[in-house]
């Protein structure tokens, strides 16, 4: 931009210089000057459209280079959710197992426990019946 800058300035002040020097009339010398400035005005307008056109090719492309990164970001945060969303699921469904094996081994301990509790009070009351009939028959006078 700056060697456009200075080649412009320097086309310029060489045109001035020529226009001035030239031998003409004033009205002829103004005459050419704004010819001169009207056709270098047009010309910058020119450059300045292109560096616009330019700017805004390069703003579109990055616009279009931010709308790919931003879909791949959403599909890989997708990803993470499907796989967080699958281990969370595993968990559970090993949480459900380890559950349900807890529960059955619960559920025959407390079988064999009430089973052995009532073997132990059955031995007991046969034991006291026992007891008992022994306490009768050596209390019995014939």
């Amino acid at each position: 931009m700056r060697s456009t800058r200075d080649f412009l300035t320097g086309l310029l002040t060489g045109v001035a210089i020529g226009i001035l020097t030239a031998p003409r009339s004033g009205k002829e010398t103004r005459d050419k000057l704004v010819e001169e400035a009207n056709k270098r005005s047009d010309d910058l307008k020119d450059q300045f459209g292109k560096v616009k056109d330019q700017a805004n090719q390069y703003v579109e492309q990055a616009k279009d280079q931010f709308g790919k990164v931003k879909d791949q970001a959403n599909q890989y945060v997708g990803q993470v959710k499907d796989q967080a969303n699958q281990l969370v699921g595993q968990a559970k469904d090993q949480f459900n197992q380890t559950k349900g094996q807890a529960q059955s081994e619960f559920d025959a301990h407390k079988y064999e426990a009430k089973n052995e509790y009532n073997n132990t009070v059955d031995d007991a009351a046969d034991k006291a019946k026992s007891g008992i009939n022994s306490a009768k028959e050596s209390i019995k006078v014939d």
